[in-house]
């Protein structure tokens, strides 16, 4: 059986690949896809990724001469075994935060893949510019073709939390004392209606352009997960924050969190690894 296995990880910003991409490495992955690569690190990522078979990369931050600062330092790089082809053929308007998104066709044994890296900025310090980056790519795959496998991952900041009955509770949201979610009229003095639309037609619109949710479709709600966690005043918060989609034709096999690269800290995110044929 012809399968292809992806790992999405969010590396936390680290300068120093060595130790992240050993662990990386001894999952045996044919695509790998990461948030938070600086310029200063994707020689030393390509160079490490190279020795595990890994040797078509590209990375929206390859240039150290173009001088990035705050949030948009933090891009994403793509690495597969197998051939690179040409850009996937989606435009994301993405205005200003080009770093974020990368999107390449992949040739693997189970057909030529549209491959889509994503980092939705928080919205926590980036405001509405979240909700921007989430318009933009919803945009651009709501006119994805269905005739080629689509991939979409990354870390996109959303949902707030999801419900064993499936509901999804996003930032635009409050819960009441009762545990009910409430839309927030306002959220940072605009419509909160159109931030929760953003959050949920990634996470569940996309559904009606043939791309699923992979662990949701696999494991159902009732399984808890989470790929980011903090803890403040007392207080424990798990988030699934990173997620892979795919299309129809693409059968998954497995998905699961990798937990421990976190706990061990390696980096703030656990990675999210999926096994697909076709």
């Amino acid at each position: 059986m012809q399968v292809v296995k992806l790992i999405s990880w969010n590396i936390n910003g680290r300068r120093d690949p060595e130790h992240q991409a050993r662990v990386l490495l001894a999952r045996i992955p044919d695509i790998v896809a990461l948030q938070e690569v600086t310029a200063s690190s994707v020689t030393g990522w390509v160079k490490a990724l190279e020795t595990g078979g890994l040797r078509y990369v590209r990375a929206t931050v390859a240039d150290p001469a173009t001088r990035r600062r705050g949030p948009h330092a933090y891009g994403v790089l793509m690495a597969s075994r197998h051939p690179l082809g040409d850009q996937a053929g989606v435009a994301f308007a993405v205005a200003d935060w080009e770093e974020k998104v990368l999107s390449q066709l992949v040739e693997t044994p189970v057909g030529v893949l549209a491959m889509h890296c994503v980092h939705v900025p928080p919205g926590s310090s980036n405001g509405w510019e979240k909700v921007r980056v989430l318009e933009a790519v919803y945009a651009g795959l709501s006119r994805l073709s269905r005739d080629r496998h689509t991939l979409l991952c990354g870390d996109f900041n959303t949902p707030q939390c999801e419900l064993p009955s499936g509901e999804i509770v996003t930032w635009a949201q409050r819960m009441d004392a009762s545990g009910r979610a409430r839309l927030q009229r306002l959220k940072k003095n605009q419509p909160g209606v159109r931030w929760d639309a953003a959050e949920r037609n990634i996470l569940s619109g996309l559904e009606a352009f043939g791309l699923r949710d992979v662990f949701r479709r696999l494991h159902g709600y009732e399984v808890d997960a989470c790929s980011w966690v903090v803890r403040r005043k007392g207080l424990t918060r798990r988030r699934r924050f990173d997620h892979i989609f795919a299309s129809e034709g693409l059968r998954t096999v497995s998905c699961e969190y990798l937990s421990a690269w976190r706990e061990c800290g390696l980096s703030d995110h656990a990675a999210i690894e999926a096994v697909f044929d076709a």
